[in-house]
């Protein structure tokens, strides 16, 4: 077989490929065997460099103030904290799926508001993240890291926009579907008022009186 033909599945080296011919396979360790492989639990203090997340005593957090500190300490371990090996990985632990005719209108607002609920909720939760959005007009798809980030983006286009929320979780899986829509409201039609009659003129009025009581039309002066 020549050397020219590419591999059947492969177009691009991965970048475990290029850590093989650069490294060796020494380098290994640094890949997860699988996708869905748990990363390792590492005791201490522990920081991110992507997201400057900190975890102390297995709690992830944000605090800029005490990460510029930590960041400077040798006995600090850097690593890739969950919320961002998660989004490496590709996992998705939600899918919301926004179907109305306001989104075209609003695309602004619209994409503000997922913005605004992810920002908030990686306060509370630093493993939240927006994975992708695809905007397909009137229906967005969104994909989250987490099935409470899905649910709070419904909920939040449930208060903005009303509509029809509906959260489906599916069993035994740590994954949600989130389903928001909202019609535009059926318009009355338009009700076509009798045209009001012309204004007739003092004599034709004097007339039509004249035909219907000539007696008292002859007594006038």
């Amino acid at each position: 077989m020549p050397n020219t033909l590419p591999i059947a599945g492969r177009v691009l080296p991965t970048r475990r490929d290029v850590d093989r011919q650069t490294l060796g396979r020494s380098a290994d360790w640094r890949w997860w065997r699988s996708k869905l492989q748990d990363p390792e639990d590492v005791p201490g203090i522990l920081i991110c460099p992507r997201c400057h997340a900190i975890s102390d005593h297995k709690r992830w957090f944000y605090d800029e103030r005490r990460y510029q500190e930590l960041k400077w300490d040798q006995n600090v371990r850097v690593v890739c904290c969950p919320g961002c090996t998660g989004f490496d990985r590709s996992l998705h632990g939600g899918e919301v799926r926004l179907r109305s005719p306001l989104l075209r209108e609003n695309k602004r607002q619209v994409l503000q508001l997922i913005r605004d609920a992810e920002r908030h909720a990686m306060l509370e939760n630093p493993l939240a993240r927006l994975f992708a959005i695809h905007d397909h007009g009137e229906e967005i798809v969104v994909l989250t890291t987490t099935p409470y980030l899905a649910r709070r983006i419904g909920t939040e286009f449930k208060k903005a926009f009303d509509g029809q929320l509906r959260v489906d979780k599916l069993p035994q899986e740590d994954f949600v579907r989130v389903s928001w829509e909202r019609p535009l409201a059926p318009t009355a039609p338009r009700v076509q008022r009798a045209p009001f009659p012309a204004t007739r003129s003092r004599a034709a009025r004097h007339a039509r009186r004249s035909s219907l009581h000539p007696a008292r039309a002859g007594g006038r002066r």
